[in-house]
C-alpha cells in the first residue's frame, strides 16, 4: 500500500516536473462557449454534427464511464474523474480527427496548387480550371471546389472565392484563395510561377511538420505511460484484492488517493502542453 501510494504520487510530481522543463509556448486567448466547439467541429469537417449535438454526447459519455466505475470501483472519487475523462471524449475524438484532416487538406492544397499551375501554363482559365477540379480534384477539397463552381455562376468570382477560403479554413487554403484573388484583380500573367513557387512552399512545411510530430510523438506516449500507470495499478489491485486498498475507502483516503489523481493530471497536462506544435494562424483573411 505505501508501495502503491508513493508510485502514484511520485508519478504526479514526475510528470509535472517535465512539463515545467519543457519548451511552454505563451497561451492564447479563448472565445467563450459555444464558439470554440463551433470552431472544433469546423476544423474537424464534422458538417453532420453540432454544438448541441458535442454537448449531449459528452454528457452521455460522461454519464456512461461514470456508471461503469462506481459500479466495478465503487470510489466516488474515481467515478468523479472517470466521468470527467467520459465528458472529453467527443471532444478528443474530434480534436484528433481536426488533426487529420488539418494534414489531408495540406496534401491536398498542393495538389490542388500543382494542378491550377499546369493549367495556367497551358493556357486554361481560372473558372474553368476550377471546375476541373471540383470533378476530379483532390478529395479533401472536392467538395469546396465544386461550392466554388455553383457560386461562380451565381455570385461572382470574388464573392465565390472568399465563400470557399471560410468553409475551408485553412492556412494553406487561405494563401492559395490570395495568390488566385491577385491574379483576378491584376492580371495572370505570372501565375503559373506565382502557384509553383506557393506549391514548394505548401508542400515544404507539411514536410516539416510531419517530421516534428514524428519526434515528439516518443514524449507524448511517454506521458500517456507514465499517466495510465498509477491508474491502472490502482484499478487491477481493487479488481483482485479489494481489502489490500480498503484505507482508500475513508473520507480521509478518499481525500489523498484525489490529491495524487490531482498531481497526475497536472503532470499530464503539462507534458501534452509542452510537446504541442504552435498552431497556424489564418493572417491572410
Amino acid at each position: 500500500m505505501p508501495l502503491l501510494l508513493s508510485a502514484v504520487f511520485a508519478s504526479g510530481l514526475l510528470l509535472a516536473f517535465l512539463s515545467l522543463t519543457g519548451h511552454r509556448r505563451a497561451p492564447a486567448a479563448r472565445p467563450t462557449a459555444p464558439e470554440p466547439l463551433r470552431r472544433l467541429l469546423r476544423r474537424s469537417g464534422a458538417g453532420e454534427v453540432g454544438p448541441r449535438e458535442l454537448v449531449v454526447a459528452s454528457g452521455a459519455s460522461g454519464l456512461v464511464v461514470a456508471v461503469a466505475a462506481q459500479v466495478l470501483l465503487g470510489w466516488p472519487v474515481l467515478t468523479l474523474s472517470a466521468g470527467a475523462s467520459g465528458l472529453l471524449l467527443p471532444s478528443w475524438y474530434f480534436r484528433q480527427r481536426a488533426g487529420r484532416r488539418r494534414a489531408a487538406v495540406e496534401e491536398a492544397v498542393a495538389e490542388a496548387v500543382d494542378a491550377l499551375r499546369d493549367a495556367a501554363r497551358v493556357g486554361i482559365g481560372i473558372e474553368e480550371a476550377l471546375r476541373v477540379l471540383g470533378r476530379s480534384g483532390p478529395p479533401p477539397l472536392r467538395v469546396a471546389f465544386r461550392a466554388i463552381d455553383r457560386d461562380l455562376r451565381l455570385d461572382g468570382f470574388e464573392t465565390a472565392l472568399l465563400a470557399a477560403r471560410e468553409r475551408v479554413a485553412d492556412p494553406g487554403f487561405d494563401t492559395l484563395i490570395a495568390a488566385l484573388l491577385m491574379s483576378y484583380r491584376v492580371g495572370g500573367r505570372n501565375l503559373a510561377q506565382v502557384l509553383d513557387s506557393l506549391g514548394r512552399s505548401v508542400r515544404a512545411g507539411a514536410r516539416a511538420r510531419r517530421e516534428v510530430q514524428a519526434a515528439q510523438a516518443q514524449n507524448v506516449l511517454s506521458a500517456r505511460v507514465i499517466a495510465a500507470l498509477p491508474v491502472v495499478l490502482l484499478v487491477a489491485i481493487r479488481a483482485t484484492n479489494p481489502a489490500y486498498l480498503d484505507v482508500f475507502s475513508s473520507p480521509g483516503g478518499q481525500g489523498v488517493l484525489a490529491l495524487c489523481l490531482l498531481s497526475v493530471v497536472a503532470g499530464y497536462a503539462g507534458m501534452l502542453r509542452a510537446t504541442q506544435l504552435p498552431a497556424a494562424r489564418r493572417l491572410l483573411r
